[in-house]
């Protein structure tokens, strides 16, 4: 009768039978840390990417500088709040000082912005119009309410669940054809050097 191993010895034989000596782990270890440096670009004013950059020798400087990216172009969002706005800055100052073509970044950067404004103004127009078009609605219920009780009655629509499913689901849409254009947009900055 044959020995039972557990799974550990299992796994531990299939990884004595890879072979991983032509296999460059140095990313593994390296594009980490330049998720974290990006990271702390972002929440510390004062910190310095590109000497943080430089500190690196060459063949490792490459994985960091890829993980700086990765964790720039993923904080480059759709501008819903404050936060996203400063944040998205930060990620554009961060790029800029970590590639090279400057004049493509900028360009792209521009287009961005101007996606940013738009964003904003279609936001904004589709939420007055959600919000017009249910006050319309809610109209006749308040007078079927004021009727009702003899009393003045004050409906806030935003705060009626029905509204804020709707809007909800029209923000969703929104947002759905705005990231497919920013995705576009970050795909171009990737290929940037």
């Amino acid at each position: 009768m044959g020995e039972i191993k557990t799974a550990y010895e299992k796994a531990m034989e299939r990884v004595e039978k890879m072979d991983i000596a032509g296999i460059d782990l140095t990313g593994l270890e390296y594009v980490p840390k330049g998720h974290a440096a990006a990271a702390m670009f972002l929440n510390e004013k004062d910190f310095d990417i590109a000497a943080e950059l430089g500190s690196y020798e060459e063949g490792k400087r490459f994985y960091v500088k890829q993980g700086m990216e990765e964790t720039f172009l993923r904080n480059i969002q759709l501008p819903q709040n404050d936060f996203a706005v400063e944040n998205n800055k930060r990620a554009m100052e961060g790029l800029l000082a970590i590639k090279q073509n400057q004049d493509a970044l900028r360009q792209i950067f521009s287009e961005l912005e101007y996606l940013f404004h738009y964003y904003e103004q279609s936001f904004e127009h589709a939420y007055s119009n959600l919000k017009e078009s249910y006050s319309t609605r809610m109209e006749k219920a308040q007078e079927a309410l004021e009727r009702q009780t003899g009393a003045r009655v004050k409906i806030d629509v935003e705060r009626q669940p029905g509204f804020q499913e709707e809007w909800l689901r029209v923000q969703g849409r929104l947002d759905t054809q705005y990231e497919a254009v920013l995705a576009e947009q970050k795909a171009k900055i990737a290929k940037i050097t």
